[in-house]
């Protein structure tokens, strides 16, 4: 308000220093910087000029400095103009605005913060942009509660306008609430990134996003998505796409992606991504495709856990004889983490195709597994049954025969009687 009464436009300049102002100017468009500072530093030393000419005068150096950006000098410019009282009030906000716009890149961001506050008192109409300016002043200062504030004093002004809220601003707010750990609102703020500028790179950060609040299916959805659209090039995006389908028990989709992914040439077919496929097919009962996969992960693994693996799914498809040579295969190889379930498998394996003596030295060992024990006896119990049953049956047969001979023979007697 005291501007207003103070900054009239008085001190008229005179039409020759009017016309070395021009000639400053036209010389600073034509970058002779140098030459146009020279004809500023006559007019000065003059000490003629005063009122309103001064203040565009000392506009004049303002610019000049901010052209050859030196940015220390052109604030110490802007300065002076704002200090002339008869300096206009459009000028002297416009000196104070680039006053704060200067501090800024200079990354003072204290001043910056200050000279744009007393510029947001004094005029009618801010923009949304000299908001923005100050969000990113105070987002460099930590202070997020005030930058958000005047981040949604932006959108606010640019939705008001009818236009699109800038991807740059919705960003802005996406960091400083992601900085906050506020991960609502984080993704609140990347949906409207995704809703208004769709790209790979914001559904990857909504994803993660839902990964942090727990939204586990939501966070598949997107990834989902991003595959579906072919947009997933590397590796490791894939993998976790299908590990997500592993953790949601839908291996068969999860098989489906590596094994894709292994022939599009994306996902390496080493050890661990084979083992994966392998062990994805086999909770998907799809014993046919699990079993080579885990025969080949199998034969490059050092140690045995892959023929375990192996022989458990030979076992659930039927194929006894071949989960017990794969079940002896993981014994001499090592290195299982729990030995007596492979010595229990084996076993059960052998008694289902009546190698009985096999299957009770396999029970045998398994028993030395604390946590399988009753497993193993009643195994063992089951197995030293049907040993015994067949013990009986020969016996009776051979009873049988004995008898049947011993008949025969009487009635030999008879008839030569």
């Amino acid at each position: 308000a005291a501007r207003k009464e103070k900054q009239q436009a008085t001190g008229a300049i005179d039409a020759k220093t009017f016309e070395k102002l021009m000639k400053a100017q036209e010389l600073t468009e034509a970058g002779q910087h140098n030459e146009a500072l020279a004809i500023l530093d006559i007019i000065k030393n003059k000490g003629k000029i005063k009122g309103y000419g001064k203040s565009q005068m000392w506009n004049f150096y303002a610019f000049i400095y901010a052209s050859k950006e030196d940015y220390s000098k052109a604030i110490e410019a802007y300065k002076q103009v704002i200090s002339i009282k008869e300096t206009p009030e459009a000028l002297a906000l416009q000196a104070k605005y680039t006053i704060a716009q200067l501090y800024f890149q200079l990354e003072k961001y204290d001043s910056c913060i200050k000279y744009m506050n007393e510029w947001l008192k004094e005029i009618k109409k801010p923009t949304p942009t000299s908001h923005i300016m100050l969000a990113q002043a105070y987002y460099q200062k930590k202070k997020y509660d005030l930058a958000l504030s005047h981040v949604d004093k932006a959108v606010s002004l640019e939705k008001a306008s009818g236009r699109q809220v800038k991807e740059s601003w919705l960003r802005l707010k996406s960091a400083l609430y992601y900085d906050k750990g506020d991960y609502k609102n984080t993704a609140k703020t990347y949906e409207d990134l995704v809703k208004y500028y769709p790209k790979i790179n914001y559904l990857k950060q909504l994803a993660g996003m839902y990964g942090e609040l727990g939204k586990d299916m939501r966070r598949l959805a997107v990834f989902d998505a991003i595959y579906l659209n072919n947009s997933f090039k590397k590796e490791g995006d894939i993998l976790n796409l299908a590990y997500m389908y592993l953790g949601q028990d839908v291996p068969y989709k999860a098989a489906k992606i590596i094994d894709k992914g292994m022939k599009d040439g994306i996902i390496k077919r080493n050890k661990k991504n084979v083992e994966t496929l392998g062990n994805a097919w086999a909770q998907a009962n799809q014993h046919d495709k699990a079993i080579p996969v885990l025969e080949e992960a199998a034969k490059l693994s050092e140690k045995g856990m892959l023929f375990a693996r192996l022989a458990g799914v030979y076992f659930d498809a039927g194929d006894y004889q071949k989960a017990a040579n794969a079940a002896v295969k993981a014994a001499k190889k090592g290195g299982l983490k729990n030995k007596g379930n492979n010595y229990l498998l084996m076993g059960m394996s052998y008694s289902n195709i009546k190698e009985y003596r096999k299957a009770l030295q396999a029970f045998r060992k398994a028993k030395e597994t604390k946590s399988i024990i009753k497993d193993a006896r009643a195994w063992e119990l089951h197995t030293l049954k049907e040993i015994k049953l067949i013990e009986d049956l020969e016996k009776s047969k051979f009873e049988l025969e004995e008898k049947t001979k011993k008949t025969l023979q009487s009635k030999e007697n008879n008839k030569e009687a």
